[in-house]
């Protein structure tokens, strides 16, 4: 019922959108939701809603905002959603499968258990599920801290599940599913090496070695324009061995 990833959207049990039309009162409802079972202070919505200067009316608008929000999200009720007050503040109650970035990361933490446990497929079917819950990254729309350091937090787990899918891939032999995936990654993040050393290995078992030589140039010439040093040793190692022809 509630979707963060991307855009925020909430729908209730029959798929109708319910419209948080105001912005504070998205800001406030996206801080409760990504502090799950947490009363979150007055003090500190405060703090969110206005960063620089607390106006005047800071309390009263924010008294009025969160009970705005809570009429709006009545409907869900029935399915276990409440905005409770609690002393000097707010929780909001919502089950964990009604939330998209929790199940998101329940499903990547179970990927990345199964595959250091050493099942593969388990993990790389648990992980393309998470991936194919990511429609962006978390509320874009909304400039609060708790949301932009969340956001950054999150962007790192997929990076990090897209990571574990393809090595996953490669554990199961399925190079050629995994290499177009690899290629994007090292086009949206050139710096990060283990991406590129997946990318040699697969380009390599599939026997096209110009390719998987081609891509070791492009990566030492970014990693020496960008940061001024030199592929890691196990890089040059598996660049020699894709030199010498040995299999993958």
């Amino acid at each position: 019922m509630f979707q963060l990833l991307g855009h925020m959207t909430v729908v209730d049990g029959g798929g109708r959108a319910i419209n948080v039309r105001a912005a504070k009162q998205q800001a406030i409802l996206a801080v409760l939701m990504l502090r799950p079972g947490a009363v979150v202070s007055v003090d500190r919505l405060m703090t969110e809603l206005w960063p620089d200067e607390l106006p005047a009316t800071a309390r009263a608008s924010l008294q009025t905002y969160v009970y705005r929000l809570r009429r709006t999200l009545a409907p869900l009720a029935a399915h276990g959603v409440d905005l409770i007050t609690l002393g000097n503040g707010y929780t909001l109650v919502v089950p964990d499968r009604a939330v998209d970035i929790r199940t998101f990361e329940q499903r990547f933490t179970r990927g990345s258990q199964a595959l250091t446990a050493g099942s593969p497929a388990e993990a790389a079917r648990l992980l393309r599920e998470a991936l194919d819950l990511w429609r962006g990254p978390l509320a874009p729309e909304i400039d609060v801290e708790t949301v932009r350091r969340e956001r950054r937090r999150l962007d790192l787990v997929h990076l990090t599940a897209s990571e574990l899918w393809a090595a996953a891939g490669l554990q199961l032999g399925l190079h050629d599913g995994v290499i177009p995936e690899l290629e994007r990654l090292v086009e949206a993040h050139p710096l990060r090496e283990s991406l590129w050393e997946m990318l040699l290995r697969a380009l390599a078992a599939r026997g096209r070695r110009a390719e998987a030589l081609a891509a070791y140039r492009r990566m030492r010439d970014i990693l020496s324009a960008e940061l001024g040093v030199e592929p890691a040793d196990h890089l040059r190692r598996r660049h020699q061995d894709i030199l010498r022809g040995a299999s993958f």
